[in-house]
């Protein structure tokens, strides 16, 4: 039973794909836009048994994402270790369905996401410290305040440096800079000269979506993340019905958008070898 990959029509290959692979992981789009978002990728391609399609994939250098398999083809160990590219290491957007058949070819889980959704309501919020906006003047003190609330934690934000941060953190402000009602409803909160939490808000699809939300390490249980959290929907609530957010599976943050009416999507994984 031979397997091989094939290079696949674009516009054909996202039909299949939004069938046997769409979870609809960001709530941020319906089937047909999906669909329509996919038609111009230039990188898919069909597994093939004995001449028939199996399933298909995304691959570019060093990396397959987006995997999914048309039932009833159970047999998803073999069709991978068959087909996999030389020197792939990494696996993107992989459902949890395929994450065993990874492990057995020599991945691991380096990473496990998903996002979640609540409705936008009224809130209305006071704070017992200083609030400060625009929160793209404090770029320095956000990089110093995310290492010190994520420095060690898991994923990818648990390994940055200070500079990491304040790139990435520059790259956001630039995304939001023409968007007016994310920026108003961002905030930073001071004790004193010293910042000690924030909030960013960023346009992600069709929905906004809390970017981050962060508080120093010595102010962490007093509700103010839940605040600024609440202070975004409140400025949000009446040009957007649902706000999102990803948040990495593992973070003790998850219990907090529980309990405050997120409800979480399927989870996505990233492996490596």
């Amino acid at each position: 039973m031979p397997f091989k990959l094939q290079k696949a029509d674009s516009e054909e290959w996202a039909r299949w794909w939004v069938v046997y692979r769409n979870t609809n992981e960001d709530y941020s789009q319906s089937f047909e836009e999906q669909y329509n978002e996919l038609t111009s990728v230039p990188f898919c391609y069909w597994i093939l048994q004995d001449e028939q399609r199996v399933g298909g994939l995304i691959t570019v250098k060093n990396q397959v994402g987006d995997v999914f398999f048309i039932p009833p083809f159970e047999n998803h160990t073999s069709a991978l270790q068959a087909i996999m590219p030389e020197g792939v290491d990494h696996a993107s957007s992989i459902l949890k369905a395929h994450v065993a058949a990874f492990e057995q070819i020599g991945f691991t889980v380096s990473e496990a996401r998903h996002w979640m959704l609540r409705p936008t309501q009224a809130f209305d919020v006071h704070f017992n410290y200083q609030t400060s906006h625009p929160v793209s003047n404090h770029i320095s003190d956000l990089a110093e305040l995310f290492y010190a609330a994520f420095h060690g934690g898991i994923g990818s934000y648990g390994q940055r440096d200070v500079d990491t941060h304040r790139a990435s953190i520059t790259d956001y402000f630039e995304q939001v800079a023409d968007d007016t009602l994310c920026q108003n409803a961002s905030l930073a909160l001071y004790d004193g000269d010293k910042l000690i939490a924030a909030c960013l808000v960023q346009q992600y699809k069709s929905h906004p979506t809390i970017r981050f939300v962060v508080t120093h390490p010595d102010y962490q249980g007093q509700g103010i993340g839940q605040k600024l959290m609440q202070y975004a929907i409140n400025i949000l609530k009446d040009e957007f019905s649902f706000i999102t957010l990803a948040v990495t599976v593992g973070n003790p943050a998850a219990d907090l958008y529980r309990r405050m009416g997120f409800v979480a999507a399927p989870t996505i994984y990233s492996l490596q070898k």
